[in-house]
């Protein structure tokens, strides 16, 4: 049976050490001001009984992806047999429709990597597309679970470096992983609207207060499937 991945993130455990963005950051080389992955920071409650949360964000690889269906060009933004849903950024023009309709605000448009499909067939699709010169326009990127690292057997760099252990990924298929027993023993939630959207990001909360706290809703309104 074909691998199934997902993410399993245990709250109980983050202690906001922010290493799941840096370490990220730094494997997938996201440019200033953009990341693939993020940690934000949730204050629940009033003086004296005030506390801080923390909620890792990243691509959560739904199954129902809001970003798939906006994209004009087939195969640039696509769903791996192992679940996870990927750019290519061979056939990617850069209309940024796909990062409209994230409503995690997953992807961003890279500033540094110019697209090499060439947009004009697509312009009638996105008709604002041809009033940006073609030498500007950027490819999307986004949290790919780090394929390279996987293509090696190796774990994502947010799940290797997490010092709270946090972070469990693994093959949902396989009924011996970590994350299928832990899915079977835990109570979990998604983030925001991830039950609609089938996300693959599970989350274990301490607090469920957390998910209303954190500015997680970037762009809260989910096109329909």
């Amino acid at each position: 049976m074909a691998a199934r991945y997902a993410l399993l993130v245990d709250l109980r455990r983050c202690v906001g050490c922010t290493s799941c963005q840096v370490t990220c950051k730094m494997e997938n080389g996201a440019p200033v001001g953009s990341f693939r992955t993020r940690v934000e920071f949730a204050d629940v409650g009033a003086f004296p009984d005030a506390k801080r949360f923390f909620l890792p964000l990243f691509c959560n690889h739904c199954e129902s992806a809001p970003c798939l269906k906006p994209c004009p060009v087939p195969g640039a933004t696509w769903r791996a047999e192992d679940g996870t849903v990927k750019v290519n950024r061979d056939l990617c023009i850069g209309c940024g429709k796909c990062v409209d309709s994230c409503p995690f605000g997953a992807r961003f448009m890279h500033p540094y990597i110019p697209i090499k499909n060439d947009p004009k067939p697509y312009y009638k699709a996105i008709p604002g597309l041809k009033d940006k010169p073609v030498a500007s326009l950027r490819v999307v990127d986004k949290c790919d679970w780090c394929s390279d690292r996987r293509a090696q057997g190796e774990e994502p760099a947010c799940a290797r470096n997490c010092f709270g252990k946090a972070i469990v990924f693994g093959d949902t298929n396989d009924s011996n992983s970590r994350i299928s027993k832990l899915l079977a023993s835990e109570k979990t939630r998604f983030v925001n609207d991830g039950d609609r959207t089938k996300s693959r990001v599970f989350y274990v909360p301490l607090n469920p207060a957390v998910f209303d706290a954190a500015d997680a809703p970037v762009n809260p309104e989910i096109p329909k499937a």
